[in-house]
């Protein structure tokens, strides 16, 4: 690696909305975020996919094309 033309990297701790912080790698000096491994529905086993809402039936249609593929 060259010298003197990568950007500092600190150690931050970021909070999430739900209250929880993680700590990081990262140039910039402060961080927030929505969401994280604590509270997305899908780490957290609440339903994952159900939750997301569909009003076209994307899901729906999705499911049943790739259905016994994956």
């Amino acid at each position: 690696m060259k010298k003197g033309i990568h950007p500092e990297l600190k150690l931050l701790n970021v909070r999430c909305a739900c209250g929880a912080e993680h700590k990081i790698w990262t140039t910039k000096d402060q961080m927030k975020v929505d969401v994280c491994s604590n509270c997305h529905p899908l780490y957290k086993g609440s339903g994952g996919a159900s939750l997301i809402v569909d009003t076209e039936g994307r899901v729906q249609r999705f499911k049943k094309k790739f259905e016994g593929k994956y």
